[in-house]
């Protein structure tokens, strides 16, 4: 720890005597970056050398724990004031206006520093956990930096894969401006994606007039992106072009309204089973015996189809031997289960990331609800009792054949509604 801090301090003094025409903020600045740099290269090279997994897990990756006060000191100091006058997100001004202190970070040259922050707020949380006053006011004065200052950088677009975590507002107003104002085509593509992937939340796409037309804008911004995007962009840690694919195939195959995918799952026999069955109401649910939330659930399935008579329940077991499978369900009263294959291929159709996870499918092979079975679920499931009480499906009626699923390929010229690319590890937004 010491030995790190003495090797900062030194690099700094060498910066100082090789940069003397820069202020002094600004070679501290680069000093610390340099320094970041350095390591991310020395952890670069060690996991090159490791020939197995698990020689790759043991390498610690570099920690910002003691570059990010030096870099936060070089660009945190107050230089005075300037009115300011909020914008709506059409990007009309509002009426008040208010005055704030600037920092070195609203100047240009802090920008590459601006970037390092944005993409670790923890390194900013860590240093403020015991004054959450001054980090919320340092948190919205370095995104206020954006708006007003860095949104014409050519760097910013190296943020906005992490600007896309948040839900607020604000955030997505930067991210128009970036979009909109920004002559860097890297950096408006990002944005653009950044804005796609944003208007996924239902708070975000009430400001575009609701789902189905915020769906319509997040098809188009992911065009525009391709459009725009040079062959080597990235979004985030992987190419922007894969994050685009990614993000189609969400839209097409797991969210509301989409038509998600088909899978072949096994029962207690080894019997292959199709899944979702077409013209009836579908419940996928993927959980682990080991996880405590999910085996409740399952426990009560028996309750959950005498409320549900209609319901097709298919429980996914996503882990284990078949012998080991067979044996839990008996010990636990389950008496519906399936399990998927080695490869964890219905898992990864359904980009299952934590467990249980509930998907919701209509008899007309839609999406209702995807996502952890909370309320949400609860009330579309009631919802769709509720219906069809009233309007009773005749026996006689076939059932609706699915529509075909729409084609991804990261061709901006083609119509948005295109197969879904080849399923790979969802990459890190």
């Amino acid at each position: 720890m010491v030995g790190m801090k003495m090797r900062i301090i030194v690099w700094v003094s060498m910066m100082a005597l090789v940069l003397p025409e820069l202020r002094a903020g600004e070679q501290e600045m680069k000093a610390a970056l340099d320094m970041w740099a350095q390591r991310e290269a020395e952890y670069r090279a060690v996991l090159s050398e490791a020939t197995t997994q698990e020689q790759r897990d043991s390498v610690p990756e570099p920690s910002a724990d003691e570059v990010a006060p030096v870099l936060w000191k070089a660009i945190r100091k107050q230089t005075g004031t300037r009115e300011q006058t909020p914008q709506t997100r059409n990007g009309r001004e509002r009426a008040e206006q208010s005055v704030v202190p600037t920092y070195e970070f609203d100047e240009a040259w802090a920008a590459p520093a601006v970037v390092w922050f944005l993409n670790r707020p923890e390194t900013l949380a860590k240093m403020y956990e015991k004054s959450p006053k001054k980090l919320a006011m340092y948190a919205k004065a370095l995104l206020d930096s954006v708006l007003y200052r860095h949104f014409s950088s050519p760097l910013i677009g190296e943020a906005c894969a992490k600007l896309a975590e948040n839900n607020g507002s604000d955030v997505y107003e930067v991210l128009q401006k970036i979009y909109e104002r920004n002559t860097t085509p890297a950096a408006r593509a990002a944005a653009a994606l950044a804005m796609s992937v944003m208007l996924a939340n239902p708070a975000t796409a009430g400001g575009e007039g609701g789902l189905a037309r915020a769906r319509a804008k997040r098809i188009y911004l992911i065009r525009q992106a391709l459009n725009l995007a040079p062959p080597d962009a990235k979004f985030g840690a992987v190419s922007l072009t894969d994050a685009a694919s990614e993000l189609i195939y969400r839209i097409t195959q797991l969210e509301e309204g989409a038509i998600p995918p088909r899978m072949k799952l096994t029962d207690p026999q080894g019997k292959e089973c199709l899944f979702p069955e077409v013209g009836k109401m579908n419940l996928i649910f993927f959980w682990d015996p080991s996880e405590d939330v999910g085996m409740s659930i399952m426990q009560k399935q028996a309750v959950l189809l005498r409320q549900y008579p209609d319901l097709t329940l298919c429980p996914v077991v996503v882990n284990g031997e078949r012998e080991e499978w067979q044996r839990m369900m008996q010990s636990n009263g389950i008496e519906i289960c399936y399990m998927d294959d080695e490869q964890g291929t219905a898992g990864r159709a359904y980009r299952v990331q934590h467990l249980p996870h509930a998907v919701l499918i209509d008899e007309h092979a839609r999406v209702v609800y995807c996502g952890y079975p909370n309320m949400q679920l609860q009330t579309a499931l009631d919802h769709w009792k509720s219906e069809h009480k009233q309007q009773p499906k005749s026996p006689s009626s076939p059932s609706p054949a699915p529509a075909p699923a729409p084609q991804a390929r990261p061709n901006a010229d083609q119509p948005a509604d295109h197969p879904a690319p080849p399923l790979r590890e969802m990459p890190a937004f």
